[in-house]
């Protein structure tokens, strides 16, 4: 035994007290942790007495980003953004915040404002598969011509989200519901946009909104307060929301009765916890069911299978996500986001000659929905807008998702020759002497 002096008595309590306070922070971390895991598994078994009912909800993010990241790659190139719902990939840094994006922003010098009958022009668009943004023009012309037009309001917001521009799209749901507080579309609608947008416990409470109005006798308490929450708090909301869904979908048990939109609305929860697979299942139930329902609806459906093929595809099930795709382009044949997705699909199982063709293809579909939207806005305000305003008109925040996939594509294939002619503007007329699409 060795005697301590004053010193060393100092230091061996210094000691102590650090090695004290160290077993304390572990043993609330450990505590904290199991809490935690019990939430986990309290989810869990809820689910797993259900697990005929669904999987999954992201896009080809994974494969895509591995993809971006092959040396093999043409080198500087950039992907793109590949999600086929872009914000669910939780990297969102406002999950707990009320999105405050504020009133719809029109556009300046919409040629539409002018248009007889803007919303049956919008609605005529979107039933044709035409351009997006000339139809998010007819409908702004049309809430512009009547402020109180609920549908024109909801219409806006479905195209502007179809056209990946969720932050209008937001506001244009929001201003229906401002409207129409009861409105069961806008709310499925924006709570699909907030998730896309990383505001994660406004979506869960949208959802709980849906759910308080379609299922009532469901509500045993208050809806949830719109207050920001911090993790283990949005945790149960999350557990409250999915198990009312769970109770509302265990009303028509037998699949072909069961309501389509619960079947989505649980997709969206599914993906919350990453229960990739359970929203799989999600929407091919939605996709069987028998049951009117929004998102099953004919200007709908295609939707559906192509979010299907692109839940299939996150989940490393390619094969099964091109069958979905193709699904959804059979419905659609203009689906440029379907095409463009069937080709990922075949880049991320190595089908490289198909992805281009499949690629070149959305390019082409891109070319004509261009061409027979120019002829529809000239035949609804005549020869009074320039060439110009044309294009500024169908080309709004066009993406280069197609151009830069179908560059990487051609590099992947050792063809730099033709990655090199891939740019906006391209003839794509030039590679039908190498590629059937």
């Amino acid at each position: 035994m060795v005697e301590l002096d004053d010193q060393d008595w100092e230091t061996q309590f210094a000691q102590l007290e650090q090695t004290d306070q160290e077993a304390l922070d572990a043993e609330a971390n450990a505590r904290i942790e199991a809490e935690l895991n019990e939430m986990d598994r309290s989810v869990t078994d809820e689910f797993g007495d259900f697990d005929s009912i669904w999987r999954g909800i992201k896009a080809e993010t994974e494969h895509a980003r591995q993809l971006a990241a092959d040396e093999n790659f043409v080198d500087g190139m950039h992907m793109g953004e590949l999600d086929q719902w872009e914000g669910f990939d939780g990297l969102n840094t406002h999950s707990t915040r009320d999105p405050p994006l504020g009133d719809y922003l029109f556009e300046q010098n919409n040629p539409l404002q002018d248009a007889k009958n803007p919303f049956e022009e919008g609605m005529k668009i979107m039933e044709d598969g035409g351009n997006l943004s000339l139809a998010a023009l007819a409908f702004e012309a049309a809430v512009q011509k009547d402020p109180q037009h609920i549908a024109a309001w909801v219409k806006l917001g479905e195209s502007q989200a179809q056209n990946e521009k969720e932050t209008p799209a937001i506001r244009a749901l929001e201003q229906a519901l401002k409207l129409d507080p009861s409105n069961l579309e806008a709310l499925m609608g924006l709570a699909v946009s907030y998730t896309n947008e990383g505001y994660e416990s406004t979506a869960y409470r949208t959802l709980e909104r849906w759910l308080a109005i379609k299922y009532p006798t469901l509500m045993k308490e208050p809806l949830s307060s719109d207050a920001d929450m911090g993790f283990t708090d949005r945790h149960l909301l999350h557990e409250k929301v999915t198990n009312l869904f769970i109770q509302a979908a265990q009303l028509s048990p037998s699949g072909e009765q069961m309501d389509p939109d619960v079947q989505v609305g649980l997709g969206v929860l599914f993906y919350g916890v990453e229960e990739y697979d359970k929203a799989v299942d999600c929407f091919e139930s939605a996709l069987a069911s028998t049951e009117s329902g929004v998102t099953n609806s004919s200007s709908q459906v295609h939707l559906l299978w192509n979010r299907l093929g692109a839940t299939l595809a996150n989940s490393g099930r390619s094969e099964e996500a091109i069958d979905a795709y193709s699904r959804a382009l059979a419905l659609r044949p203009n689906f440029v986001r379907a095409r463009y997705n069937l080709g990922v699909s075949c880049i991320n199982i190595g089908c490289f000659t198909e992805a281009a063709q499949h690629l070149l293809g959305a390019l082409a579909m891109h070319k004509v929905v261009e061409k027979q939207g120019k002829e529809r806005v000239r035949e609804v305000v005549g020869d009074g807008i320039s060439e110009r305003q044309l294009d500024d008109m169908i080309h709004q925040n066009q993406s280069t998702n197609l151009y830069d996939t179908l560059r990487r594509v051609f590099g992947q294939m050792g063809r730099r020759d033709l990655a090199d002619l891939v740019g906006p503007g391209v003839d794509v007329e030039r590679f039908r002497g190498e590629f059937e699409f």
